[in-house]
């Protein structure tokens, strides 16, 4: 009699787990993945109750979250034909509580790969940090900029299933634009991490390209730059 409720228990979870899917989702014999990891900060620190998904074209499969040690170990369905997407501390399912303090990463595969095992090795997620760049144009001179923006995503996405894929995003992500005598002043938010740099490259009046590298020692940031 135990061993039939036990049974009943299992095959509910198993359709309740289904149930959840998207109608597009392939599962082949119920197939299953293993990914498992540690998720710490940039000090080394173990990250605790990190949420970590799996899905395919925005179908969730499975999820977990980090135990006391930093560690996960999922055990996620796999769908047959579509890729395999792994996301760390992104809120994309189920309304799965993030730390809202924490950079995320997500893992994109660009096609479905027959494997097993998925070893993340540490995945470090760095303190969230914002910087709000003020372009503040003098109005008495006439002059004009181009500029460049160069940072860290606080929102990493990164290639799955590829040969020798990078390990981070550092100063992946580009910001461009240009600034005529008339243009009103421009406000440009930056969300990166703590501890890196923003760096501003800019040209004035088509003049030699100047840097400014701008530290993000808080959480929240600011910096005027004038022309």
């Amino acid at each position: 009699m135990k061993q039939n409720f036990l049974k009943f228990l299992l095959l509910l979870t198993v359709l309740t787990t289904v149930s959840c899917l998207g109608d597009d989702v392939d599962i082949e014999n119920n197939r299953r993945l293993l990914i498992k990891g540690k998720v710490t900060d940039t000090q080394g620190n173990a990250l605790p109750n990190i949420p970590v998904i799996t899905s395919a074209l925005g179908d969730a499969l499975g999820q977990t979250t980090t135990d006391a040690n930093g560690n996960f170990r999922l055990i996620s369905l796999d769908e047959q034909f579509d890729p395999l997407d792994i996301f760390i501390n992104v809120d994309n399912f189920y309304n799965q509580q993030v730390n809202q303090d924490y950079s995320s990463r997500a893992y994109f595969s660009q096609q479905h790969v027959n494997r097993v095992l998925y070893d993340m090795g540490s995945i470090t997620l760095g303190k969230m940090a914002e910087l709000k760049l003020t372009l503040n144009n003098n109005g008495g001179d006439q002059n004009t900029v181009s500029y460049e923006i160069l940072y860290t995503p606080s929102a990493c996405e990164l290639p799955l299933n590829v040969y020798n894929p990078p390990s981070d995003c550092n100063l992946s992500e580009m910001k461009t634009g240009s600034l005529m005598p008339s243009s009103e002043n421009q406000i440009i938010s930056i969300y990166s991490i703590q501890g890196e740099n923003v760096v501003f490259n800019y040209s004035l009046n088509s003049g030699d390209t100047q840097t400014i590298e701008i530290p993000l020692t808080n959480a929240s940031n600011t910096y005027v730059f004038e022309y």
